[in-house]
């Protein structure tokens, strides 16, 4: 099967959806399939801080030649001005030799404090046309359940991601100071101011931000305005270094303050690693987190500083929660993500094809695949 990947991050870049793009394209290649890869990369774009605008609208006339010669083509989204595009117009006019569309929607955008009105609306029409595709999938059963308002249950799947489980495994009790991880890109919807105002309500703690991004000087002005001196910025890694680290935390804190959060990676890596997870309670996070870790309201440090306190100075509880937390992520295998999406596909190439703007009745949707989220 011929896939192509539509995706905002691809290496070299370091994120989640980075991840999700090698390790999709490389398990799906070993599988006998042959994958391309077309992200924000390849399409020339204008950012500034969290605004990015890609060309996608002008470049689409000259790639649906190329959009021919697959079998099926895998959307993640939503990223305005690319993933909205393409499903709007992408495979249009293409008719009975468009290939197939798969949609991975991951969150919605969530820009604080910037033209709410227009974003939630942005957020809605997302939602609507999510339906567009020949299958939906959600990471996260919050998330399937929001989807469902607008994709019938014939059309979507819940595929959580994975983590190389033996890579990251490490003994949950661990020596050393108490030490927390920040683990992903610095940038503004990620919180790490959130993480470093607790740190400056808790003694004895080392704080390790592994990562970088166009926010990352101004968390350090504010680690040096706080004066905490018990905070290391690693800067970005190579993932060698970054697990040999997370295997010596006790924690892993993901302090995101919007839902562009969508699952959380780095949870499921440090949790791999016998660190307690502890997050912002946001939908899809907190299903990651469950009962073996702990959540805090967004944005709030102090009760942030309660919970790594309480983690600090009760190892036995820290222990058992851990050891919890290590053995939910050993369910959580990019093998298992990768044959799910493999089912997935191959039920939407096999089914009649269809030319995109029509609406089939009921009776003839593809049949329902269920992918449920481990607990």
């Amino acid at each position: 099967m011929r896939i192509l990947l539509v995706i905002s991050e691809a290496p070299p870049i370091q994120s989640g959806i980075a991840r999700v793009a090698d390790k999709l394209s490389r398990g799906l290649n070993g599988r006998g399939h042959q994958v391309d890869i077309l992200s924000l990369q390849d399409i020339p774009r204008v950012e500034r801080g969290e605004i990015r605008l890609s060309s996608m609208p002008f470049k689409l006339s000259e790639l649906k030649d190329r959009f021919r010669s697959y079998d099926l083509i895998h959307l993640h989204g939503p990223v305005p001005t690319f993933s909205d595009v393409f499903l709007l117009w992408g495979l249009h006019d293409l008719n009975h030799h468009r290939p197939k569309l798969v949609y991975t929607h991951h969150a919605p955008i969530d820009l604080r404090n910037f033209l709410f009105p227009a974003v939630w609306l942005y957020n809605r029409v997302q939602e609507r046309m999510a339906s567009l595709a020949d299958h939906v999938v959600a990471t996260t059963p919050s998330y399937g359940q929001m989807l469902s308002r607008h994709v019938p249950p014939s059309k979507l799947s819940v595929i959580p991601w994975g983590v190389d489980y033996e890579r990251f495994a490490a003994p949950v009790r661990k020596g050393g100071p108490f030490t927390v991880v920040y683990l992903g890109q610095i940038r503004p919807y990620k919180g790490l101011p959130v993480l470093l105002n607790a740190a400056a309500g808790v003694q004895d703690m080392r704080v390790w931000v592994i990562g970088d991004g166009h926010y990352a000087q101004e968390c350090r002005q504010k680690a040096e305005a706080l004066g905490l001196r018990g905070v290391t910025f690693w800067g970005a890694l190579p993932d060698e270094k970054m697990i040999a680290l997370l295997k010596q935390a006790h924690a892993i804190v993901l302090p995101s303050v919007t839902r562009s959060e969508a699952f959380g990676i780095a949870l499921l890596e440090g949790m791999a690693a016998g660190c307690v997870p502890v997050a912002s309670y946001l939908p899809g996070v907190a299903d990651i987190v469950g009962n073996e870790g702990f959540t805090f309201p967004v944005g709030n440090a102090g009760a942030l500083a309660e919970v790594l306190t309480r983690l600090r100075d009760d190892v036995p509880l820290r222990i058992h929660l851990a050891g919890l937390a290590q053995a939910k992520a050993r369910l959580y295998s990019w093998d298992r993500s990768i044959f799910n999406y493999e089912r997935v596909y191959s039920r939407v190439v096999t089914a009649r094809s269809v030319p995109m703007r029509v609406r089939l009745p009921a009776d003839v949707t593809q049949p329902a695949i269920e992918h449920k989220a481990i607990q």
